[in-house]
């Protein structure tokens, strides 16, 4: 209960501004507009060793001028650590003197435990997480959220701890979070923890354990800027799609928000592979969860391509579209718009 009420002020002081977006305002009125890529080839592999040349970049149609471009990997998100003296720094200790472990890498595994209907997926869950937590690198810190705000453990390295919260994972957990019926609780509760790794000082990643979401078209742009905001965090969003386990990898997966259905139901796998392919996380399904939590163990490297959009901030949907000049049997994933909302200066 206690961990509940903590997770709930948290929510209550960052919500708000974990949904506005920092950036550069242009003359359009528009903020520069950042597109996490992946590449992978025909087995599934990321490819990494693209180039800015070999992007072309759409909004609505029209070609846009990639303005900035870089390769994400998985050490180039660290930040030095700025809690240590500069004699003190790692490298510059003397001999004998007591070495401080700086993180590298923060993981937030987010259990959507108000989805999870079936107790075989229940147990299957909670054994391929604890494997994973139990192999957790001397680097690593990692932090456990659930939907129901029934759990919160803060970003540790404490194996036992960790392992004694997802012990406490359950079927049909009283739902102590709410939010406002104009809110999605996930989608908030997400936007909050995206907030809470903005500052941390290391690569920054959430895998979220879930069967999907439903977002209605009267709050369509909560998926959008969940996405901007962690884009602008360089938080990526791994999506583990514990449901029905059906494959929305494919062609299915590149439609606009707009257009592809939306229905009204309390689980949404869509909603997780917009989340990964908009952060520069990765989508699985499948039932062998223990497969699928190792596919999302190893952080991989994303491009990142930014623009300027050239047209007006008219506060609607826009479809974005990435291809490649050669693909070579290769595929993209990528955010499939934004909401070319106006930002104040």
């Amino acid at each position: 209960m206690r961990a509940g009420l903590l997770f709930i002020l948290t929510l209550t002081a960052l919500s708000s501004a974990a949904a506005q977006t920092s950036g550069e305002t242009f003359k359009t009125g528009v903020t520069a507009i950042q597109v996490p890529v992946v590449v992978r080839d025909h087995d599934g592999h990321v490819v990494s060793n693209l180039g800015k040349d070999d992007f072309q970049l759409f909004d609505n149609g029209k070609r846009q001028e990639i303005a900035s471009f870089s390769v994400e990997t998985a050490g180039s998100q660290a930040a030095p650590d700025r809690s240590l003296p500069a004699a003190q720094a790692p490298g510059a200790s003397a001999a004998g003197a007591g070495t401080v472990e700086i993180p590298a890498h923060f993981i937030a595994y987010f259990f959507d435990d108000v989805t999870i209907r079936d107790f075989g997926d229940l147990k299957r869950i909670r054994d391929a997480a604890a494997q994973q937590l139990g192999a957790l690198q001397p680097g690593d810190r990692a932090a456990i959220f659930m939907s129901s705000c029934t759990v919160q453990v803060d970003f540790t390295n404490d194996r036992q701890k960790l392992q004694e919260a997802l012990s406490r994972l359950q079927l049909r957990a009283p739902q102590l979070c709410r939010v406002s019926q104009a809110q999605t609780l996930q989608a908030e509760l997400l936007k909050a923890v995206v907030k809470k790794m903005a500052t941390l000082p290391a690569r920054r990643d959430i895998i979220l354990i879930s069967s999907g979401f439903y977002i209605g078209h009267d709050k369509t742009t909560e998926e959008a800027d969940l996405i901007e905001a962690a884009i602008r965090a360089k938080v990526s969003i791994s999506a583990v799609d514990v449901g029905e386990a059906t494959d929305y990898t494919g062609a299915g997966a590149a439609n606009t928000m707009d257009s592809r259905p939306r229905y009204d139901n309390p689980t949404n796998p869509v909603m997780l592979v917009d989340l990964a392919h908009g952060t520069g996380g990765t989508y699985v399904t499948g039932n062998d969860f223990a497969l699928s939590f190792r596919k999302v163990a190893t952080p991989e490297s994303h491009y990142l391509l930014g623009f300027v959009p050239t047209g007006k901030a008219d506060g609607r949907f826009h479809q974005l579209k990435v291809k490649l000049e050669n693909a070579h049997k290769l595929t993209v994933e990528a955010r499939n718009g934004y909401y070319a909302t106006p930002r104040s200066e």
